[in-house]
């Protein structure tokens, strides 16, 4: 995040076409990084969602071990 902060307040003393591009492109930026921080920490305290993990396994799209590994919930 202290990296997003350091170049908003380089893009902010470009001229004002690169600036809008500049500045949309960090909202994007801190917003996936909000996002991947949101899922991070979903994974990490164990409140994973049972019916997301069955629904992989019967769809065939996965098996129980990859399921267990990319849910971090093995039965």
């Amino acid at each position: 995040m202290v990296v997003i902060r350091k170049m908003d307040l380089e893009a902010r003393s470009l001229p004002p076409n690169v600036k809008a591009v500049l500045l949309a492109k960090l909202r994007e930026y801190k917003s996936d990084l909000n996002n991947l921080k949101t899922e991070h920490k979903r994974l990490a305290s164990g409140n994973l969602n049972a019916a997301a993990r069955d629904e992989l396994l019967e769809s065939g799209m996965a098996d129980t071990m990859t399921v267990c590994v990319a849910r971090l919930v093995c039965f």
